[in-house]
């Protein structure tokens, strides 16, 4: 598990505008000369500093970078370089101007998707948030409301899409993005232009948090973790104005497991952390422990992993007994299993990492098939932990068809993790020769029609 590659971000900044490097140096000397100053300012500079060779530009250049590309001195210095490009993001102030800023931000993104391809907010400042999060009460938005009134019949469509759509992103992904973006896009201008009681805003702010927490996951399964930042962000803030603190707990245990299969599993501890002291109902508690139990493992925290995934499961069984709010509905013994079968595989224990997958597939939903797809490579590796080869190749042709099926990428790049490492060692077994040339057979026919589309 790691992060995307970046670019230098002033590579990004600069390629963002359209800029060539000759430019850049261009707009600097008009920047100088604005200020009556003479600098040196070419091709060659603007090089150096986009790749590392040296440690950063003088003050002066970064004060007229700053000039140039519109941003404040405050932030220049309070941030240093390269942080205070605008190619990375910043935890927002859980207040009516955050949440504001972060709804911006989802329209954009939806107008421009990928236009930035950066982890934009630093695992640190995940935790930070968390932190924000669980001190700072939801204050009442102020200010008039203009508009039509917001009809009763709509709110309830608008809760009951946002329901359901997420049930939809396992046979059509894609369709499953559009419809969300038009609940965003709906809701985001209620919100903005409707008039409307503070009951009704909550239950806005609430259809607002699920709709952006189910698409940062649409997001995170095909990699774009920018993308995917951006939408818990702003789904973390709306249930936070709604005052749903369950919820806004589940957005920051999604939070944190991409941090844990970013790498960053001690970060991932913390949040959950934070999370919990928050958390009201049961099967949330149990999400909360087991995405806690994942990150410990990989800490290789044999004592801390076996207590939270005995807590998980006492939660779970607990929550059962009270109806489970709907973004965490989905929440299953099986979801236990599959989580409990990574952690013993991260903690060289291949024999319980078996059986608990074992039980999870028994029990999985068929028509969760990126879940299985994780589930069957997770099998795999146990198999030739056991040096049982043959179970090893079946399980991964069988995870590389289901992949297939969803299109996940980050299904696929388990798939093809496992090819590469895993089995890699075998690759003289006649059986793992097929394999690998089935594989690529498959992955070069799904990269083609990609490119079709």
């Amino acid at each position: 598990m790691t992060a995307e590659v970046l670019p230098h971000p002033l590579t990004y900044v600069r390629e963002q505008r359209g800029w060539s490097m000759e430019k850049l140096a261009h707009l600097l000397l008009l920047a100088a000369g604005r200020r009556g100053l003479r600098v040196a300012a070419d091709r060659s500079r603007i090089y150096r500093w986009e790749h590392r060779r040296v440690a950063a530009p003088s003050d002066l250049y970064q004060e007229l970078l700053a000039d140039v590309l519109s941003v404040d001195l405050t932030q220049v210095r309070a941030l240093g370089w390269p942080w205070w490009l605008p190619a990375y993001d910043r935890p927002l102030p859980f207040s009516p101007v955050g949440a504001r800023a972060t709804l911006t931000e989802v329209l954009v993104e939806l107008d421009h998707p990928d236009r930035r391809a950066f982890l934009v907010l630093t695992a640190g400042s995940l935790v930070g948030i968390a932190a924000d999060w669980a001190r700072v009460e939801p204050e009442r938005l102020a200010g008039a409301l203009a508009g039509r009134r917001v009809d009763e019949s709509l709110v309830t469509w608008l809760e009951s899409s946002v329901t359901h759509l997420p049930g939809l992103s396992n046979a059509a992904p894609h369709e499953c993005a559009d419809l969300l973006a038009a609940v965003m896009r709906a809701t985001i201008s209620l919100l903005d232009t409707a008039r409307y009681d503070a009951p009704t805003r909550r239950r806005l702010c609430t259809v607002l948090a699920s709709a952006a927490q189910a698409a940062a996951w649409l997001h995170f399964d095909q990699g774009r973790h920018a993308s995917a930042q951006r939408h818990w962000r702003a789904a973390l803030h709306s249930a936070h104005s709604a005052d749903d603190r369950d919820l806004g707990a589940g957005v920051l245990s999604d939070l944190a497991y991409s941090a844990t299969w970013l790498g960053h599993p001690r970060d991932a501890v913390e949040i959950l952390t934070h999370a919990r002291t928050r958390t009201r109902h049961a099967t949330a508690r149990s999400l909360l422990d087991v995405r806690c139990a994942r990150a410990l493992a990989v800490l290789s925290d044999n004592t801390g992993t076996a207590r939270a995934l005995h807590t998980a499961e006492n939660e779970l069984e607990r929550g059962q007994a009270n109806s489970a709010p709907p973004w965490v509905s989905w929440m299953s013994p099986a979801d236990l299993a599959v989580d409990a079968g990574r952690c013993w595989l991260d903690l060289k224990d291949p024999q319980r990492a078996r059986a608990a997958l074992d039980e999870g597939l028994g029990l999985l939903d068929p028509v969760r098939e990126r879940t299985r797809a994780i589930m069957l490579t997770y099998r795999a590796h146990t198999a030739l932990a056991d040096h049982d080869v043959a179970s090893a190749v079946t399980d991964t042709r069988n995870a590389l068809d289901t992949a297939l099926s969803t299109g996940a990428a980050r299904c696929l790049d388990l798939v093809r993790d496992t090819l590469r490492t895993a089995l890699e060692p075998h690759r003289g077994i006649p059986a793992v020769g097929d394999l690998r040339s089935y594989a690529r057979t498959q992955f070069e026919s799904h990269a083609a029609a990609r490119q079709g589309e």
